[in-house]
Formats: structure tokens, sequence, C-alpha cells
């Protein structure tokens, strides 16, 4: 999700019922030792705006030493939770020790977790821990790094149920969530392969995990959130965004992320967010192409805008051809 969960992502998510959000990938290491540039990036990476609350920054590292120092860095700006991320399976991250690395070595594991917590008592922050399955399917590490995480003071768990050799690859085993489960007295979040509300019901069912994280099924549908809290409220199913709706959400997302980051980086960004936006929307194939050079918001304006006028013209054919096979039923009879 680097890349992708940038401040205005997360508060269209929480403000279409998305019940906490966890910033992109922190480097404890650029975040402590970097140059002025690296410590300046971490630092934008890290930042939130209160509406987000509850929020947390993700952060990464093998460093024990890092790790506490980073955690008291970010403690300090008073996020509502710092999740250490055991579960990238990236090489850039994996190279480094960190990531989902970690779980092949437990006993680093937990003295990264231990000197985080250490690190982040010092402005009273809980920390909580992001971990996938395990390395690889012989070795299924989640339970085991859960117990510890648990012992060392971390105040929840979530686990994504595949290997990092899958990376997203096949299907999540959702069985390894509820060993999770099993093994721990904190909180756990289940993740993966959530796509709508029956999904995170079934998941809730079956693995007793005490929350649901959604993570790519996101992109590019904040709205999804609010479907899915409709669904386990009362197991009915929300009305699908509209054309309109798309185009409003990423004209606001552009113009937000303009205002963080500069409209030359934001509009390298929003080139997918726009992408995902739109697709399966008329001539996004076609359109689409002209979003993977966007280079101002003034252009993105533009393209978005002759997005939803050939989504209106397929509406109103659409609704053409519907009424008059009525017509034709009609005359029929």
């Amino acid at each position: 999700m680097a890349g992708v969960t940038s401040s205005p992502f997360r508060l269209l998510c929480r403000r279409y019922g998305a019940g906490m959000s966890f910033s992109e990938l922190v480097s404890s290491n650029a975040l402590v030792m970097g140059g002025a540039k690296s410590q300046e990036k971490s630092h934008q990476l890290a930042w939130f705006c209160e509406e987000e609350r509850p929020v947390a920054v993700q952060i990464f590292g093998a460093d024990p030493v890092m790790m506490r120092e980073a955690a008291t860095i970010i403690a300090a700006t008073k996020p509502d939770a710092i999740d250490i991320n055991m579960g990238c399976s990236v090489p850039k991250i994996a190279k480094c020790g960190a990531g989902c690395l970690l779980l092949k070595t437990p006993d680093l594991a937990e003295q990264v977790i231990a000197a985080t917590v250490e690190g982040a008592s010092v402005y009273g922050v809980p920390v909580t821990v992001k971990m996938r399955a395990g390395w690889d399917e012989r070795n299924i590490a989640a339970p085991e790094v859960a117990r510890r995480a648990e012992a060392v003071g971390a105040v929840a768990v979530s686990c994504h149920p595949r290997t990092a050799k899958q990376a997203f690859t096949g299907l999540s085993d959702w069985s390894v969530i509820r060993r999770v489960k099993e093994s721990v007295s904190i909180p756990v979040i289940g993740c993966g392969d959530v796509h709508n509300g029956a999904d995170a019901k079934r998941m809730l069912e079956e693995t007793g995990c005490d929350a649901v994280m959604i993570g790519r099924a996101a992109m590019g549908n904040p709205f999804l959130f609010a479907s899915v809290a409709q669904y386990l409220k009362d197991g009915s199913q929300a009305e699908e965004p509209t054309a309109q709706d798309k185009i409003d959400t990423a004209l606001w997302h552009g113009r937000e992320l303009a205002k963080l980051k500069g409209e030359h980086t934001a509009m390298n960004e929003m080139r997918k967010h726009a992408a995902w936006y739109t697709k399966g929307m008329p001539e996004s194939a076609r359109l689409r192409e002209r979003l993977c050079r966007v280079a101002s918001m003034m252009e993105l304006e533009e393209i978005l805008a002759d997005c939803l006028v050939a989504s209106q013209n397929f509406d109103a054919w659409r609704e053409e051809s519907r009424l008059a096979k009525e017509s034709d039923l009609a005359a029929a009879h």
C-alpha cells in the first residue's frame, strides 16, 4: 500500500466508515539516521491530521536500537498507535532484514517489538504488530510471533495469512488467523481476500478475529467501507457509487494530495489512483492512457470530466435501449 495510504486517502476511508487507518511505511533507519531530505520525507509519510483519528503510524526495521529511537520520535506526534510492519514482502524491505523477513527469526522479531514498545511508552503510545502467516508454507510463524508480541507488550496483532513467498498470489489461509486468535488474549485483526461485506462477516465468523482489515480492495474504492459497515449492521447491500461519486472523490483526492505533497508529486501518485477510480467505466481503457501521463491538476480535471461524460452518455444510451425494448415487448403483446 506504499504510495496509496497517504493522509487524503486515509481520510476518505475514515469518512466512508473505516474504523481506523494506517500510514504508509516509514523506515526507522531513514527516520533516525537518514540525511535531512530522508528525514523530511519520513516525517511527511508519518504525518496525519486530527480528523483521521484513530490512526496508526506504520514503521519498519530490523535493528532494535533504531526501532526504539524511531518509535520515540513518532510517538511524540501522538498517533493512536505505532504499528510494526512484519508483513511487507517487497524485496527492498526484506533485504534489510525487515518486514516479513523477521518472521524467519522470532527471537529478533521479539527484540524489535520489545524495543518499539519501550520507545513508544515514553509518550504512552500503544504498539501493534502486522504480520504474514510466515516466510513459506513450511514455516508458519504467525502464532508464535503473536505470542511473543503479546508477551513484550504489543496491544494487538493483525495477520495477513499468505506467506511471504506467496506475496499476493493464491488464496489466503484464514485458518492461520484462527490459530493466531487461539494463541493470544489481545485483539487479533484479520486481513486477506476481503472484497465485500459478506467476506468480512465470514472472516469474523470463521476465524473469531476481533476486526477485519482491508487493503488492496480499497484502492480506488474507499466507498467499500460504507458497504461493509452496512452489511455487518443489517445484512443489506449498499448502493453502488455512481460515476459522479467516483469522479468527485477522485478530484477531491487529487486536490488534497496536491496541497500536501505539491502538484508534481501528487499527480505522479494520482495516475494510479485515477485509473483505479475509473476502472470499469465506459471508455476508461482509452482514457487510462492519458491518465498514465497526467502532469497537472487541470489536466486531471479535464480527463476525469471526459470520463464522466462518456459514462453519462453510456447510461443515457442504456436507458434508451431499455425503454425501446419495453416498447417492443408491449407492441408484440
